[in-house]
C-alpha cells in the first residue's frame, strides 16, 4: 500500500504505467456525471446512494435482521456520507424516521454521497490496475506486467463499473491485492497475516469473493512453500505458529464485522437468503451436466466483453508459457492467478449458474494477466530494434478493447433517459405523468409535474421517490385514471412483454402476469389510448455502439401521450 501511494504522488512520465493509469482515469472521467445530480442510481445492485446514505449498514448488526451485502464497502460509504446525513436531520421538517427519510432522499444530498461514491471506486479501480501490475511483474517482469495492466485498463466491464457505486470493483481491489501478498509468501516472505486479511477484506465487501481465496490461500500457504523450500514438508508448514495466527486474525475479523458473532441469527439468515432465494429466482440452466455444459459455454461466449479474440487467445498462450515452467518461474507463482480464478469458475460460477458481467469479471481479470507472459515472451525473441513492432502488435490487439472501452463511455455520455429528463422538463405545470419500474429505469423526474407510479409491489419494497406518489391500482386502468403521459424503461418493459428466450423464475413470473403484459402491449400498439410521444435510445457513429450491461445502461425509454 505505501508503494502504491508513493508512485501515485510521483508518477513517473517516461513509464508506459504512468500513461496506462492517466488514459484509464480519463476513460473512467468520460461519463462520470451519468445519472448525476440524482435522488437514486441508475446502476443495479449499487452501494450508493439510497444504501449508504440511509444507514442501511446498521441491518449488519440489528438482532435478527441483515442487509444483502457484506459491511465493508457499505460501512466506508456511510463514514464518507455521515456529513450530508448530518446536514439532513437537521434539516429534517421533524425528528421522525419518516421525516429523516423524506428529506434525505433529496438530490441535494444523494448527489455528493454518489458523488463520493464514485470517486471511491475510482481509486479502488487504479488501485486494481497497480495490484495487476505488481501481481505479474513480481514473477515475469516490468514489461509483462505493464502490458497485463494495459489489458485490465481496457477491460469494457471493468471500466463499466468504475463509473458505479457497486461493490465490485472494491472486491476486485481486495481480492487482487490479496493475490500479491500471496505472491510474496510463494517468494518465501513471512506475508500470511497481510495475505489472510485482504482475504477477509475481500469477503466482508462481496461474499462471491471467498471461492477466488478457496483453492489459492491453501497453494499459497501451504503447497507451494512445502514444494519449493528444500527439505520443509507440508507437516512442517501447517506447524507454522505464523500461520496459525494469520488464520485466527482472519477469521476473527471476519466473523465479528460481518455480524455472526454478535448478530448470528441475522447472519444465518443472510447466508440462507445468498445460498437460497437470492440465487434461485435469477437462474435459467440445470443442475444437471446439461446444466454445466451451458454455463461453460455461457462463459466462452462472454468472453468477447472482457477481451478481443487477440488478446484471449494471446492470455491462453502465456498461460500455457507460465505453466511448462520453460521461462524459470515456478510454477506454484506461475499458476497463483489461473489458481484463483479456476476455483472461482468450479465452486462459484457453476454452481451458482450466473454468468453476468459483473460475476465473471473476476475470473476474466486474473486468466488475462497471462497476456504479459505471452507479451515478454515475444520481445525476448525480437532483437532490440524490433521490439517496438512487438509493442506495436500488442496495441493492435487491444484496439477493439479501446473502441469498447470509448462505447461504454459513449452510451453512459448518451443516455436515453437524458432526453426523456428533457422532454419532462419542457411539459407545463401540472401535467399528469404516469411511471412504471424501479428508480434505476427511471429518469430523473422534474418536480413541476403531478407524477404516480403504479405497481404491484406493497409500498415497504419501494424506494420512494420525491414529488411521486406511490399506486396498487391494476397496470390496466391507466384508461381510467388517463394521466396525460406515461413512461416506462425499456429494460423493465421487457419484463412483460412475449419473448422466446428462457426465462429465469423472476423474469418468468413478471412474463405471466397478464396485467403488466396488457399495459406494456397496449401501450406499444395504441390499444389503450395512448400514442409515441418519445423514444429515446442511445445512438453513436460507428466504430462505437451502444452498449447493454447489466440492465443499467443502452436501453430506450418510452414517453407516451394520451391520444385527445
Amino acid at each position: 500500500m505505501k508503494a502504491l501511494l508513493s508512485r501515485l504522488r510521483a508518477p513517473d512520465p517516461r513509464r508506459p504505467f504512468t500513461w496506462i493509469v492517466a488514459l484509464f482515469v480519463l476513460a473512467c472521467l468520460v461519463g462520470s456525471t451519468w445519472g448525476i445530480p440524482c435522488t437514486d442510481a441508475w446502476h443495479n445492485d449499487a452501494l450508493s446512494p439510497r444504501p449508504c446514505g440511509l444507514g442501511a449498514v446498521v441491518e449488519t448488526w440489528r438482532p435478527g435482521h441483515f442487509f444483502r451485502y457484506p459491511p465493508l464497502q457499505l460501512t466506508l460509504l456511510t463514514l464518507l456520507s455521515l456529513p450530508w446525513i448530518a446536514l439532513g436531520a437537521l434539516r429534517a421538517p421533524a425528528a421522525t424516521q419518516e421525516a429523516l427519510l423524506h428529506e434525505l432522499i433529496q438530490p441535494r444530498y444523494m448527489t455528493p454521497i454518489e458523488v463520493v461514491a464514485r470517486a471511491v471506486t475510482l481509486l479502488m479501480a487504479v488501485g486494481v490496475l497497480f495490484n495487476v501490475r505488481r501481481l505479474v511483474a513480481r514473477v515475469w517482469g516490468e514489461r509483462a506486467g505493464d502490458a497485463a495492466a494495459a489489458v485490465t485498463a481496457l477491460n469494457p466491464v471493468l471500466v463499466y463499473f468504475s463509473h458505479s457505486g457497486n461493490s465490485d470493483i472494491p472486491c476486485l481491489f481486495w481480492v487482487t491485492l490479496g493475490l500479491v501478498e500471496l505472491d510474496r509468501v510463494l517468494a518465501g516472505e513471512a506475508r500470511e497475516l497481510r495475505a489472510l486479511l485482504c482475504a477477509a477484506a475481500a469477503a466482508l465487501t462481496k461474499d462471491q469473493s471467498i471461492p477466488l481465496f478457496f483453492v489459492a490461500a491453501p497453494w499459497a500457504l501451504l503447497v507451494g512453500p512445502a514444494l519449493s523450500r528444500g527439505d520443509r514438508t507440508l507437516r512442517a508448514v501447517l506447524l507454522r505458529p505464523a500461520l496459525w495466527r494469520a488464520l485466527a486474525a482472519s477469521a476473527g475479523l471476519y466473523l465479528l464485522a460481518a455480524g455472526a458473532v454478535t448478530n448470528p441469527v441475522g447472519y444465518a439468515r443472510r447466508i440462507a437468503w445468498i445460498t437460497g432465494p437470492a440465487n434461485a429466482d435469477w437462474v435459467v440452466v440445470g443442475r444437471d451436466l446439461l446444466g454445466v455444459d451451458a454455463i461453460l459455454r455461457e462463459v466462452v461466449q462472454a468472453v468477447p466483453l472482457f477481451a478481443s479474440r487477440a488478446v484471449a487467445l494471446a492470455a491462453l498462450l502465456g498461460l500455457g508459457l507460465a505453466l511448462s515452467g520453460r521461462r524459470g518461474v515456478p510454477r506454484a507463482r506461475a499458476a497463483l492467478p489461473a489458481v484463483a480464478a479456476l476455483s472461482y469458475l468450479a465452486l462459484f460460477i457453476i454452481p451458482s449458474r450466473w454468468t453476468m458481467e459483473r460475476h465473471l469479471m473476476p475470473m476474466m481479470v486474473l486468466l488475462l494477466t497471462y497476456v504479459g507472459v505471452a507479451f515478454d515472451a515475444l520481445l525476448d525473441r525480437l532483437s532490440p530494434g524490433a521490439r517496438p513492432l512487438g509493442a506495436a502488435l500488442l496495441g493492435l490487439a487491444l484496439l477493439p478493447q479501446a473502441i469498447d472501452v470509448a462505447s461504454v463511455d459513449g452510451t453512459l455520455a448518451l443516455d436515453s433517459r437524458n432526453a426523456a429528463q428533457r422532454f419532462l422538463a419542457a411539459l407545463p405545470r401540472g401535467t399528469t405523468l404516469e411511471i412504471y419500474g424501479g428508480n434505476q429505469y427511471l429518469p430523473n423526474l422534474p418536480t413541476h409535474l403531478r407524477i404516480t407510479r403504479v405497481g404491484p409491489e406493497p409500498d415497504r419494497e419501494r424506494s420512494p421517490l420525491p414529488g411521486v406518489a406511490e399506486s396498487r391500482e391494476a397496470f390496466r386502468d391507466v384508461t381510467q385514471r388517463a394521466p396525460d403521459y406515461a413512461l416506462v424503461g425499456e429494460d423493465f418493459a421487457t419484463y412483460y412483454l412475449p419473448t422466446d428466450r428462457p426465462l429465469d423464475p423472476h423474469f418468468a413470473r413478471l412474463n405471466r402476469d397478464p396485467d403488466g403484459r396488457g399495459l406494456m402491449t397496449g401501450l406499444l400498439d395504441g390499444s389503450l389510448g395512448y400514442a409515441w410521444a418519445l423514444r429515446s435510445r442511445c445512438e453513436l457513429p460507428a466504430p462505437l455502439r451502444c452498449v447493454r450491461m447489466h440492465r443499467s445502461i443502452g436501453a430506450e425509454t418510452w414517453i407516451f401521450r394520451r391520444a385527445r
